[in-house]
């Protein structure tokens, strides 16, 4: 033991109490609680004329990409010319009709009931027809003006945008194009509707007007040539009702091309061109002006930036301790400075491999809502590196000691408390760990001092240490448990259980070099919620003799943390000998017992690096 002026030189920090907390920490991506997918609706291939430039914020209904439709509008033009001569025929064919029909009644009264045909096509274009045609154009003409209106605001509006800056020149030409198109659709429902009056009306009551005295001369017609013409104009009208179905169809289907064209934005959010890969490894299919795209190819992402998540992965041994509504901090790589703050939003319940073929890795998918206000989330930006830190357990007052001033022998635990100039070594009981502190049950008091990194201070302390900790295995009777049998040395000339080889006595159970010195830092560091346990690298001058660390064995068996190896959990010839290892039968296997197990069969001799290993383990 050190005398008091010894402490001069040391590392002394105290054990206080405080607030403690079990946390679990993992790294994952930023991503959009909302992302909406624009793609093309455009039959076939069509080519990118226009698109917001990456990264702009936009407004639900905002254009934000317009394809190529020129070659549409040439085909919408001679489709349009084609359902025109389709719906003319086809009302040219019921008139024929009409017409075939009267006919059918040639004889005697035949020609009167021409007449009377006549006489209502008459009365039925000036008080039907005609009425009907004028408050049709009359309700167009009301609808252009109106949309002339709206897009007149509109033009107006983006002009202010644009002068500010907020609107691209491009914007402003398309909503005046806008306007001059609803000028040019106005005046073409207004030249149709004086068309009506000044001449369609009066050639139609002169045409009407002609009829009637014509059907009034007209007397007798023959009964086989009515039938013949009637059979004639009957398969006419069902042939142009066809046609004129399928052209206003075709047309109706190139107006909507037309339109899908001009694609918005479905909901606020940020552009983020959806750039992927057509298959090919080598190529890439990059959303720009001039790109040609393909029907429901993606063209923009459009993520909600006011709703932000981080896409994590929980390692299984952690899964049991995550639930939704836990609260979280969040760091984002981008962003070092600044904490983020966030809730757990949802766990899946099925895990996804993350390894190579064959791994056993399983991480589950976890979704940690950001709930910081809209001003700090509008920042972030989807795909940005984040570390999430979620908060599994916290109390107050927990009187804590640093983690690095812990010394593990088995399931033992020390600490070198300073008092005052006097440094002496001693047994604590030890709760919960996290990241960076260390839970005392028992063994020290609050503002009593702890020796941090003691093994590089005190190394002749640890090694009578380990001395009495292997006199007091060594009383124990070195008996093996049923079925297990003692390994023999590979090494020349020694035999096992020689002392002062590697593994020789029952204190090579604790790990090190020489017994329980190197058991020191190859026992696992503690994790949330359970024992004191290692990090996976043992420090500087502690490797477990031959690789194999009981302790590190023992955890990895315990899937969830609980201090305790189940049959269920149990592996190797541990599962195939449980009952030797569970010496009070409660079904599972605590550390002690273990570590009982594993010292009485290193005290029988042998390298506790290859078939020890096999006894507790594969």
């Amino acid at each position: 033991m050190r005398t008091p002026d010894q402490t001069d030189g040391l590392v002394i920090e105290t054990a206080k109490r405080g607030t403690f907390q079990i946390t679990v920490v993992e790294k994952g991506t930023l991503d959009s609680m909302k992302n909406a997918i624009l793609s093309s609706k455009v039959e076939g291939q069509t080519t990118i004329i226009s698109i917001v430039p990456e990264g702009t914020n936009v407004k639900a209904g905002d254009l934000v990409c317009e394809l190529d439709s020129s070659v549409l509008a040439d085909k919408e033009t001679q489709q349009e010319i084609a359902v025109e001569k389709a719906k003319a025929a086809f009302e040219q064919g019921k008139e024929d009709l009409r017409i075939q029909e009267a006919q059918n009644e040639s004889d005697i009264e035949a020609a009167n009931l021409k007449l009377k045909l006549a006489q209502i096509d008459l009365k039925k274009f000036i008080e039907g027809d005609l009425l009907q045609q004028k408050n049709d154009l009359l309700g167009r003409i009301k609808l252009a003006e109106e949309n002339l209106s709206r897009a007149q605001e509109s033009y107006e509006y983006v002009q202010r945008l644009a002068k500010k800056g907020y609107r691209t020149q491009n914007d402003l030409e398309s909503e005046r194009i806008a306007v001059e198109t609803q000028k040019i659709n106005l005046k073409l429902v207004q030249g149709e509707f004086m068309v009506l009056e000044k001449y369609t009306e009066g050639r139609t009551l002169a045409e009407l007007e002609a009829n009637v005295k014509e059907y009034g001369r007209e007397i007798e017609r023959t009964e086989s040539k009515t039938r013949a013409a009637l059979s004639q104009k009957v398969a006419e009208l069902r042939a142009r009702e066809l046609t004129y179905e399928v052209e206003s169809k075709k047309y109706e289907r190139l107006v909507a091309q037309i339109k899908a064209c001009k694609i918005y934005a479905t909901q606020d959010g940020q552009v983020v061109y959806a750039n992927i890969r057509d298959g090919r490894p080598t190529e890439n299919v990059m959303i720009d002006v001039g790109v040609a795209v393909r029907e429901r190819q993606p063209i923009i992402n459009l993520p909600d930036l006011d709703s932000m998540k981080v896409n994590a992965r929980i390692h299984e041994s952690r899964i049991s301790m995550v639930r939704p509504g836990m609260s979280a901090i969040v760091k984002i790589d981008a962003y070092p400075e600044e904490t983020f703050h966030g809730e757990v939003d949802s766990v899946a319940s099925v895990p996804s491999s993350t390894g190579g073929f064959g791994s056993t890795t399983r991480e589950y998918d976890a979704v940690v809502r950001i709930t910081d206000s809209s001003d700090k989330v509008n920042k972030l930006r989807p795909g940005l590196t984040a570390s999430t830190e979620i908060l599994v357990e916290r109390r107050e007052d927990v009187l804590q000691i640093p983690l690095q001033a812990n010394l593990s022998f088995g399931a033992k635990q020390y600490v070198f408390a300073a008092n005052g100039r006097k440094v002496e070594l001693r047994a604590v009981k030890v709760g919960k760990s996290n990241a960076n502190f260390l839970e005392i049950l028992d063994g020290l008091t609050e503002g009593e001092g702890v020796v941090m990194n003691p093994q590089s201070n005190f190394k002749k302390e640890i090694s009578d240490l380990e001395a009495e900790l292997a006199k007091e295995l060594g009383k124990e009777v070195p008996k093996l448990p049923e079925g297990l049998t003692p390994p023999k040395s590979d090494a020349p000339g020694v035999s096992p259980g020689q002392p002062g080889q590697p593994g020789s006595g029952a204190l090579a159970s604790l790990g090190g070099p020489g017994g329980a010195s190197g058991a020191v830092e190859a026992a696992e560091r503690p994790v949330a919620g359970g024992p004191p346990r290692g990090e996976g690298k043992p420090p500087e001058g502690a490797r477990p003799p031959g690789g194999f660390d009981p302790m590190a064995r023992f955890n990895s068996m315990d899937k969830d943390q609980d201090g305790k190896v189940t049959r269920s959990e149990a592996e190797g010839r541990m599962a195939e000998n449980f009952e030797n290892f569970d010496s009070d039968s409660d079904g599972s296997v605590t550390k002690d017992e273990f570590l009982a197990v594993m010292a009485k069969f290193r005290a029988a001799g042998g390298p506790p690096g290859q078939r020890q290993a096999e006894s507790g383990g594969n």
